[in-house]
């Protein structure tokens, strides 16, 4: 059953979007509600369910590491022997970004890695111990993952982007740092005090230290996880084959693509399952009809084929490889 919000809670979750950790009173003046309303919603939200966490977007190629990708489609498992599998999964720090699929792939999980060397040991690893549950398994690096606010909620095109992606560009952290970055991944919403009680540290030296992550980029967001199910979307992953490869082409395609509502990531990397690797939040299917029939009108020269799969749920979300 999808739980019914009205326009103030679907304002409230975009403004969170991108900007997890703002007060309430600044909050309240973009949705037109009081700080105590606005707290008070915002409770509801992680009551009810909708809002699942609030987690910083850490842009981790900068630390010399790798977006690595694993699909599976696996075969021969029971309930327990896959409840397994997911604990593995989310007690490794490595997989960062775990969820489960309905169509050609039943799992998905991202993991950060210092070399591809890392990456075949991660794999070779999941394998010696699952092997026997997986039929298909396929890797891919992502060189560039972007992220768009979630849009869907109140139909808009313009929209905030970030990008996760691969960089020779280095920052620098020390272990306090890594201790505030673990919190904010707990909750980013926990606050300076509280941040500087469990670390020992003055709230000012932790005030610092973030807006130094945040000036260098480190942090380059703060986004809430929504439980999409809730609220009656169903998150599609979309693989695109294009042909006829032009530039200026797959430049107004993948702008075209930004610029719908319902569209959240658009990746870019290395053996995907496609030319073009893309994720929206559908109310219907008709609207995915229909966003597919309008691709084929507007490219029909290098629109080749697509495939689907669904994300059934965001089982972990941690952008920290320690």
């Amino acid at each position: 059953m999808s739980i019914n919000i009205d326009l103030k809670d679907k304002k409230i979750l975009f403004e969170l979007d991108f900007d997890a950790r703002q007060g309430y009173s600044e909050l309240g003046k973009k949705v037109g509600l009081s700080k105590q309303v606005v707290e008070y919603r915002i409770n509801n939200l992680v009551k009810s369910g909708i809002i699942k966490e609030f987690y910083p977007v850490v842009n981790v190629p900068k630390l010399g590491y790798f977006y690595c990708r694993l699909s599976l489609t696996l075969q021969n498992i029971g309930p327990e022997e896959l409840q397994k599998m997911r604990e593995d999964l989310l007690a490794n720090e490595k997989a960062f970004w775990i969820i489960e699929m309905q169509g050609n792939f039943d799992l998905f999980f991202a993991t950060w890695c210092k070399s591809l060397t890392e990456f075949r040991k991660f794999a070779d690893d999941f394998m010696i111990k699952y092997s026997r549950y997986v039929k298909v398994k396929t890797e891919n690096i992502a060189t560039d993952v972007i992220h768009y606010q979630h849009r869907y909620l109140l139909g808009k095109k313009d929209t905030m982007e970030l990008h996760v992606a691969e960089t020779d560009k280095r920052v620098e952290i020390d272990e306090l740092d890594k201790k505030i970055l673990r919190l904010l991944c707990e909750n980013a919403r926990i606050s300076l005090v509280d941040i500087g009680q469990k670390l020992k540290e003055h709230p000012k030296t932790i005030a610092y230290r973030i807006s130094r992550l945040e000036k260098i980029k480190l942090i380059e967001a703060y986004r809430i996880s929504i439980d999409h199910t809730k609220l009656g979307y169903t998150y599609y992953k979309i693989f695109l084959n294009i042909s006829n490869y032009h530039n200026e082409e797959i430049k107004r395609l993948k702008e075209f693509i930004k610029r719908n509502p319902a569209t959240i990531y658009i990746v870019e990397g290395i053996g995907l399952h496609a030319d073009l690797d893309f994720e929206m939040m559908i109310k219907d299917n008709k609207e995915l009809f229909d966003f597919i029939k309008e691709l084929r009108k507007e490219f029909p020269k290098i629109i080749e084929n697509y495939n689907t799969v669904i994300f059934m749920e965001t089982l972990k979300v941690r952008y920290l490889p320690f």
